[in-house]
């Protein structure tokens, strides 16, 4: 056991979030470890404190609860009140009048009546005191990034994130769209080095794989457009889809040129990843035929060339571009190569970046100049769970399971961030605005953070309720007002607590649609 030290700026407590990784604190289960500079504790035993150069400085924080205006709440507190006088004053009286023909028709009523009124209190208290909530990013980056004494050159001090992404099938849910997904993460506002991302492919099919291949090789191009060049949102889908004029408020001369060349890249990387179905498809059907010549020619050698022969049945098999079988499910399902019967796949699509920024020169060859760009890339894997018959593989949960582990091998980032495959970060600034909550003063006592759920291609007047505005906007804001939101579906995923022990979950703010994060490395 080691002692563990924390003091506040203000009140005597330090607040121990703010020390992770580059300034040499250990990050865990809501706490960090200060090293003193002469190892050892003021007891002698363990060598760690609290770093003394900071105890003037005052606390900053970096959320804020921002509560509804009067003017805007109060008149609905008060039709709640009146609404609840009348209704306590016709239950009364439907009390107070019993029916005397129908007793136990008038009792069953009663009843539901009351059941009803009980489940309207409850759906109406908790919206009398509803919150919003900001974040400052200014004070999350001058907290962790930058340059201090401990800390001399500025290297980000921000946690790491894990982004786990889950697809299950490329027919029902496009390999386009994935990849579009991939591209939103791979380009957000996030220490390159502190970012990895996995994709759980749960149907373990080779159009899966070699489209997150097709969006490896598009990113290089990509992601430090994006830097370059600021651009909102980073899924070049949508961004390529605006509306709105693209050149308003970019100054850079060279802005023209290089979004018509991404546009150009990225349309020929549409026509690749459309294509890859057929591609695969022939040839595996070459690789098959030529497998059936080479049993024939063998067979024939064998027999003599006067003898019949028998007819050859070879399992045909998915093959991978560099000749070799498909290990996932293929595209004619047989033993061991179908979708609840394959063996189990990892393969790093994007190494693990270098801690130093890594800039272009300008004799290297590149479509776009990236002279003043950092160009790398957060680590990218693909994963596919093994499955064998007779054994549950537990669906989504059972994929969370597998990256999890995969994930503390690998990068073991102290947080993990879930989206499914067509929930891509609308807001390059996700990250840094969910970190802000859990590395806020008492952030090791959160356990998540929600944010609503966007669509788009929606109408303007929303007639079908897409944007579910009540219950993101209304409901999920009233219950924060309480205690805490609770888990919306997609919204939020099962966090580390359910596979390490831990109740730290943090999630990120995207669009179209939410994600979870949750901390996990600490329990490694």
């Amino acid at each position: 056991m080691v002692k563990q030290s924390t003091m506040n700026s203000q009140s005597g407590e330090f607040d121990h979030n703010r020390w992770l990784f580059e300034t040499k604190g250990t990050y865990g289960y809501g706490n960090a470890i200060w090293p003193d500079e002469n190892g050892e504790d003021d007891d002698g035993s363990g060598g760690h404190g609290h770093p003394k150069e900071l105890m003037s400085k005052p606390w900053r924080p970096l959320t804020r609860k921002l509560k509804i205006p009067a003017a805007v709440i109060s008149p609905y507190r008060l039709l709640v009140l009146v609404r609840m006088a009348a209704l306590a004053l016709f239950l009364a009286w439907r009390i107070t009048h019993k029916n005397e023909d129908a007793v136990w028709l008038w009792g069953m009523s009663i009843i539901c009546e009351l059941w009803f009124a009980f489940s309207w209190l409850l759906d109406q208290l908790p919206k009398l005191c509803p919150v919003n909530r900001a974040t400052d990013l200014a004070v999350l980056e001058e907290k962790f990034e930058t340059p201090h004494p401990n800390n001399p050159t500025g290297k980000s001090d921000l946690p790491g994130i894990d982004v786990f992404v889950s697809t299950a099938d490329p027919e029902k849910e496009p390999v386009l769209v994935t990849a579009n997904t991939i591209l939103s993460i791979l380009a957000a506002d996030y220490p390159v080095e502190k970012l990895s991302c996995y994709v759980s492919d749960d149907g373990g099919a080779l159009l899966t794989f070699e489209a997150m291949a097709e969006a490896a090789s598009f990113a290089n191009l990509w992601v430090p457009f994006c830097r370059k060049h600021g651009i909102e949102p980073r899924n070049p889908e949508s961004y390529f889809s605006l509306k709105r004029d693209p050149y308003k408020n970019k100054v850079k001369p060279d802005f023209v040129k290089d979004r018509r060349r991404v546009k150009r890249e990225y349309d020929e990387f549409k026509v690749r990843i459309n294509s890859l179905p057929d591609s695969i498809r022939r040839r595996s059907d070459a690789y098959h035929a030529r497998e059936e010549i080479q049993a024939m020619n063998k067979q024939r050698e064998k027999a003599g060339m006067d003898e019949p022969l028998e007819l050859i049945k070879i399992p045909k098999a998915t093959w991978m571009a560099d000749g070799t079988h498909w290990p996932g499910t293929w595209l004619h399902p047989s033993q061991d190569h179908s979708r609840g019967d394959h063996a189990g796949i990892i393969q790093v699509m994007l190494k693990p970046p270098s801690d130093s920024p890594l800039y272009v020169n300008g004799n290297e060859k590149s479509p776009i100049e990236f002279t003043d760009v950092d160009v790398r890339l957060p680590m990218l894997v693909y994963v596919s769970r093994e499955k064998r018959p007779g054994y549950d593989h537990n669906k989504k949960a059972g994929a969370m399971n597998a990256l999890v582990r995969a994930s503390a091998i690998m990068s073991n980032g102290p947080f993990i961030l879930n989206l499914d495959c067509d929930h891509y970060v609308y807001n390059s600034q996700a990250f840094r605005e969910g970190m802000c909550f859990m590395m806020d003063r008492g952030g090791d006592r959160l356990c998540y953070v929600q944010f609503p759920q966007r669509f788009e291609g929606i109408d303007p007047s929303d007639r079908y309720a897409n944007n579910n505005t009540v219950f993101f906007d209304v409901n999920m804001r009233a219950l924060d007002g309480l205690q805490g939101p609770c888990m919306s579906a997609l919204a939020a995923s099962s966090g580390a607590s359910l596979f390490t022990g831990l109740t730290l979950l943090v999630q990120g703010i995207t669009a179209p649609a939410a994600a979870a994060a949750a901390s996990h490395g600490a329990a490694r």
